[in-house]
């Protein structure tokens, strides 16, 4: 726990301070007559993970530098006081102010979330991003006059930050030299999506958040993952996978900053409008962390001993048995979600569009949708 700006906590009573917020001025900072708004903020992800690092804290950086001190920020991380994925439970309950949210391990309440991993053909971080922020702020309607936001989001103030680089399939040694290598291959999936791209190409899923891998790879437990490679210092996978397949993506894990739409409400007009203006400040930022930070696991690996394999490279039947899938997942993951009363073929048409508009490209069975 640390406190972003130095200055003397205001503690009460847990309650009135998650109702209120706030304190006296004389607890420091603000300008003289304003009260000070502690909020509390968390992450079950690492301090090193690169949305805190690279999203969380400089948004709240410039929160404060905006407020001139009247927003201060209590701070906790690596599940010290919220786990993942409990973040936006967190957030709703009112135990945290605002949190780092994770939509896609809760498909049960945010079954629309996992989009952005669907498989392309072509993207990157900047492209997907892009994308997910469009798709968090369109005003068009998906279904009985909502919008993707209105029905997935409604009881937050989001905030949109980047997605993860495109995700690669890593292994702690397996190769892909024959399509009997990649059938039986024990994979973490992190989405329903790779779940069913897993069962099409007879890979064996594996299901659990991020946080929990290193233990399991270190004890052999599976053979790998779908995982970006820019994310792997945020956990150490750098130290475990010495096989990674790229060239080929596997979607984009997204993530918003977010409070409780109630608690966003109470906070003054001017500590919004600075809340606002930090995050289309730093927004880009993250996007720059995950490029450089991919850059820095690529070199670092490969000097301990680890392969990058283009997937170009692979036998043409690997590949073939690899790309079959891609289409089919898309087909039913939009059937997933139109069994279940959603809309499910508008929702990836509309991702699909929102892709291809930022300089994209998905497979040309996906554009027949």
């Amino acid at each position: 726990m640390e406190l972003l700006k130095s200055g003397v906590l205001i503690m009460g009573m847990s309650g009135a301070l998650l109702l209120s917020g706030c304190g006296e001025d004389e607890a420091g900072g603000g300008a003289e007559g304003e009260e000070t708004i502690t909020l509390r903020a968390a992450t079950g992800l690492s301090a090193q993970h690169a949305w805190w690092e690279g999203a969380m804290v400089p948004w709240m950086e410039r929160v404060e530098e905006l407020t001139d001190g009247q927003v201060e920020f209590e701070t906790f991380t690596g599940g010290e006081l919220v786990s993942v994925p409990d973040e936006g439970k967190a957030v709703l309950d009112g135990t945290i102010d605002v949190g780092i949210i994770l939509p896609i391990y809760q498909p049960d309440q945010f079954p629309m979330a996992e989009v952005t991993m669907l498989p392309l053909s072509y993207s990157n971080t900047e492209i997907a991003s892009n994308a997910w922020r469009q798709l968090l702020e369109s005003e068009e309607e998906l279904a009985d006059g909502q919008t993707y936001f209105d029905m997935q989001f409604a009881d937050f103030k989001v905030f949109p930050i980047s997605t993860t680089q495109e995700y690669s399939i890593s292994t702690t040694g397996k190769e892909f030299n024959t399509v009997e290598d990649v059938v039986g291959t024990s994979l973490r999936t992190p989405s329903r999506i790779h779940e069913v791209y897993a069962e099409k190409t007879g890979i064996d899923s594996v299901t659990m958040p991020a946080v929990e891998m290193y233990d399991a790879l270190s004890r052999g437990a599976f053979d790998g993952s779908f995982y970006s490679i820019a994310d792997w210092s945020g956990y150490g996978f750098q130290d475990l996978f010495t096989y990674t397949l790229t060239g080929v993506n596997f979607g984009h894990f997204n993530a918003f900053i977010g409070m409780d739409e109630e608690r966003w409400a109470e906070l003054p007009e001017d500590v919004q409008e600075a809340m606002v203006q930090a995050h289309e400040d730093i927004f880009g930022e993250t996007i720059s962390i995950w490029n450089e930070r991919a850059e820095e696991m690529v070199a670092e690996n490969e000097a301990a001993g680890g392969e990058f394999v283009d997937f170009a490279d692979l036998d043409p039947a690997v590949q073939e048995h690899f790309n079959e899938g891609i289409v089919e997942t898309w087909v039913d993951y939009a059937e997933l979600l139109e069994s279940n009363g959603l809309p499910g073929y508008e929702l990836v048409r509309t991702w699909r569009d929102l892709i291809i508009e930022e300089g994209g490209e998905v497979p040309e069975a996906v554009m027949d949708l």
